[in-house]
């Protein structure tokens, strides 16, 4: 796993490995999405035109706000559909068993086409950062069991 903290970046990403459920506050996302888009924007706007570049930047910034709802999504409800639970034990590979494999969360292609990809058939998830929607009486639900387990059981 990580061992050490170098920016923000690795930060809150360490804590959300560590800390079940946890999520950078919105704020902290926020500020930096400010200072990214202007960047980026004053960046592009030296190729092109501004409107283009602020175009840009807005469809970057909204398919990210996307990818980041999914994300809190996977970690907080309930899957609507199979493909979901096959990615959530895509992902959460990534959070249990190994950090530097498995980083898709809305699709495994790009895991594929950068070696990152691990085919899993069970996820051990540890008790204590086991997700509320994979729960019921303090066990996995019988949906879930064929592709999660606890690991400290």
């Amino acid at each position: 796993m990580y061992t050490k903290a170098k920016t923000f970046f690795n930060a809150e990403h360490l804590q959300h490995h560590s800390k079940a459920n946890y999520f950078a506050p919105a704020y902290k996302k926020a500020a930096l999405a400010v200072v990214v888009s202007a960047s980026l924007v004053a960046f592009i706007s030296l190729f092109t035109s501004l409107l283009t570049a602020v175009t840009f930047v807005l469809g970057f910034v909204s398919m990210y706000t996307l990818y980041e709802t999914t994300h809190a999504r996977f970690h907080r409800k309930e899957p609507i559909a199979k493909p979901f639970i096959i990615l959530r034990k895509h992902h959460f590979y990534h959070h249990f068993h190994n950090p530097k494999m498995n980083h898709g969360l809305t699709t495994r292609f790009w895991d594929r086409v950068f070696g990152t990809f691990k085919r899993v058939e069970q996820v051990n998830v540890p008790m204590q950062m086991s997700m509320q929607w994979l729960l019921e009486d303090d066990e996995i639900k019988d949906a879930y069991a064929k592709h999660f387990r606890f690991s400290n059981r």
